[in-house]
């Protein structure tokens, strides 16, 4: 098999990374002993009251392998798999869960994300969407970006599934950047677009009820616990703008943040953007019609999308549920049986070393979620802020923050939202303020996952193609956050009142 052009060596590190910064060597340098450190201190600090000692062995690793992951002083497949030894060998969780994960739903999404994108690109569809999409619109390197921004944004309302939309967009995407000759680890505009792919992503889902499921359990606990209803159109008329808002953000910060080292596609000497543009049309009428194998992956990718958009209604249709995952799997399959599918066993570009990434970073988080050490900081985080003493306004900016960034040390969104939602609206019952006014607009939050890979499927998918860091996606997603709190926050003083959400 042959390993994804984003990487070699099975190092996990790009294939022609750029060379590194005095701080990046000085973070290389730190961040082993600095884990170690850290590591050590909170495995051997006394155990708070209502935290277990899992728990706290739990803890100790994520905060340690974070900072392995940022500092990159180890690869971070290899960072990933001393995180599981540690979580075993430190009774965080058991050997077998730990070794499970592998085995998890999300894994097998990563791999036949893969398997998909290799069979769209070695049929040549992939790259005819990605040169009609240049073509008409990405002339520029903004307007490419832009253009995958609304595209997500329309999918939200398509397809009810956040890992589904990723794997549609993935060879979309590995094609455009390769229309941009972007290479993985040194593209400032590659980095740009992959990192934009997951935020869109996620982001879109919350302006959209039906997005993902998550956000319809946090409006049924509404409902249970304080007896408001909430429609899909209330949903959408407080949260889509602030999610529309917050993706024309995560441009202009990606757009100062990583400044594309390109402005057009690479124009040839003496070209000007119109002749680049005009080419790129050339070429895509160059493509001619439909080949036999481009219509096999059109047929196959439009079952694919038909099952994952149709996915509450499949027993209606046929008797039984097709999960997401059995859907990618099935997709996966198809694209490489014999005289069905395109691609081969030597077509697959599967970036290895990436996956055994995933695979201990998710050991971590859902390591942290099962010993109740993300509940606990959590839980710890309220306490200490007093909040009931706090006006309306104080009050509202404090949790709303905390429920966005909540997701640092929550894996699955489904446990978060089990926590978060009902301890909201109990604060907002002890500080005499409408639970709805505070809990609402934290569900906006859910879906606000896109600071590490093993945040969310989304994630852990464009970070397998190796064209940013953990600190990359970090640092990039911080800030996005930071502007969607200041949308909500003056959201609700403005656009939520006029809604009458209190």
């Amino acid at each position: 098999m042959t390993t994804s052009p984003a990487t070699s060596g099975g190092t996990g590190a790009p294939a022609n990374a750029k060379k590194k910064s005095i701080v990046d060597k000085w973070m290389q340098v730190a961040g082993l002993p600095a884990a170690l450190i850290v590591f050590v201190f909170l495995l051997t600090m006394p155990t708070p009251d209502g935290l277990l000692l899992q728990g706290k062995a739990a803890i100790a690793v994520f905060f340690s392998i974070f900072i392995l992951w940022v500092t990159q002083s180890l690869p971070t497949y290899l960072s990933s798999l001393v995180a599981i030894v540690l979580l075993v060998i430190t009774g965080a969780w058991s050997e077998k869960q730990a070794l499970g994960v592998f085995g998890l739903d999300v894994m097998w999404v990563m791999l036949m994300a893969f398997f998909i994108t290799s069979g769209m690109e070695k049929s040549g569809f992939a790259k005819r969407l990605a040169l009609w999409i240049v073509s008409k619109f990405g002339h520029t390197a903004k307007s490419t970006l832009a253009t995958l921004a609304i595209t997500n944004l329309i999918l939200a309302f398509l397809v009810p599934s956040t890992t589904a939309r990723a794997t549609l967009m993935l060879p979309i995407s590995l094609l455009i950047l390769k229309v941009y000759k972007a290479v993985p680890g040194e593209s400032n505009f590659g980095r740009q677009l992959a990192i934009q792919q997951l935020q869109f992503n996620n982001i879109s889902t919350t302006g959209i009820l039906t997005a993902t499921s998550p956000q319809i359990m946090a409006v049924g606990l509404i409902k249970d616990l304080t007896g408001a209803s909430i429609t899909w159109m209330d949903w959408f008329a407080a949260s889509f703008p602030i999610a529309a808002l917050s993706v024309f953000a995560s441009l202009l910060i990606g757009n100062v943040l990583f400044k594309s080292e390109v402005i057009t596609p690479p124009l040839e000497d003496g070209q000007t953007p119109l002749d680049a543009k005009k080419e790129f049309k050339e070429q895509y009428k160059a493509l001619g019609k439909l080949s036999k194998n481009e219509i096999k992956a059109l047929i196959i990718f439009a079952l694919t999308v038909f099952l994952w958009a149709t996915d509450g209604h499949h027993y209606a249709m046929f008797g039984l549920q097709i999960s997401l995952v059995l859907v990618t799997l099935i997709s996966g399959i198809l694209f490489f049986m014999p005289y069905i599918g395109i691609a081969n066993w030597k077509d697959a570009k599967v970036p290895w070393d990436l996956v055994l990434f995933s695979v201990g970073a998710y050991s971590v988080g859902l390591a942290l979620d099962a010993s109740g050490g993300a509940s606990f900081l959590l839980n710890s985080l309220f306490g200490s802020l007093n909040l009931a003493s706090l006006g309306f306004f104080k009050l509202y900016a404090v949790v709303i923050f905390v429920a966005m960034f909540s997701h640092l040390v929550f894996t699955s969104k489904t446990v978060r939202t089990i926590i978060l939602i009902p301890t909201i609206i109990g604060i907002a019952k002890a500080a005499g303020v409408n639970p709805v006014a505070l809990a609402l607009p934290a569900s906006f939050t859910i879906s606000d996952v896109i600071t590490l890979p093993p945040s969310s499927k989304p994630n852990l998918i464009f970070y397998s193609t190796g064209y940013f860091s953990v600190l990359n996606q970090f640092v990039y997603g911080i800030l996005v956050l930071l502007v969607k709190w200041i949308l909500l926050v003056i959201a609700s003083l403005t656009w939520f009142k006029f809604l009458g959400i209190y």
